[in-house]
């Protein structure tokens, strides 16, 4: 019997709890002793929020699911994955005040940025030129808008692959009209599934799966 399909989910979390040093000290000693790590490796008290809400997050959720997060362990390009399982994916990812992380029976990927003052034309030095085009094709005050979008698709595939930054930003091609990644080198589909939850944030995940839940599944305020 073929075992059920877990559909692409996509889980976030709000920092602002984590303001009152009382429950982020909480908070910290509750964590695996690698994220704790992690966390105490940001100099800026913001970077470590960030950080310690992606933990938790994540932590939480595989707890739900029965798994161990002391048995995360960590690929040479900075993936996380749980070894010896081959049916449960995730990525996690912050930006601003929220954290977010996607899980999937696939491997999966997610990205998020807050939106800020950028130059777009940046684009033409990054992103393939029909990529550029299209931003530079676009009336000023949504090129800002397609920049981040772009990126955010980019970024999500890369941690999808594992590659982060190192696979190059301008050796596959996001597709907006068919919610796809193009990458020459793969031999199957790669969706995409964008995000608009919050104001000035964009949220892309990618998966070989195109079974995306419509929406995030669950919002962790305090945990």
């Amino acid at each position: 019997m073929d075992r059920e399909k877990m559909p692409v989910e996509l889980y976030a979390i709000h920092t602002g709890y984590l303001d009152d040093e009382i429950i982020f000290r909480k908070r910290l000693q509750q964590v695996s002793y690698q994220r704790y790590e992690k966390v105490n490796s940001y100099k800026i008290k913001e970077e470590q929020k960030r950080s310690l809400a992606a933990g938790v997050l994540l932590e939480t959720i595989l707890k739900e699911r029965g798994y161990d997060p002391k048995q995360i362990e960590r690929e040479e390009g900075g993936k996380l994955y749980l070894p010896n399982v081959d049916d449960f994916y995730f990525s996690i990812a912050h930006s601003g005040e929220y954290a977010v992380c996607a899980i999937a029976d696939l491997p999966v990927g997610v990205d998020i940025q807050q939106r800020r003052n950028t130059r777009s034309k940046i684009a033409r030095r990054f992103f393939q030129t029909a990529e550029a085009d299209h931003i530079e094709g676009q009336p000023e005050e949504k090129r800002e808008e397609l920049f981040f979008r772009y990126w955010t698709g980019k970024e999500s595939y890369l941690k999808l692959t594992g590659k982060g930054l190192f696979g190059g930003l301008d050796s596959f091609m996001v597709d907006m009209e068919q919610s796809k990644i193009i990458d020459p080198y793969q031999h199957q589909d790669i969706f995409l599934k964008e995000y608009h939850c919050f104001e000035d944030y964009y949220i892309s995940v990618a998966c070989y799966s195109s079974d995306f839940s419509t929406f995030i599944k669950k919002i962790y305020y305090r945990l």
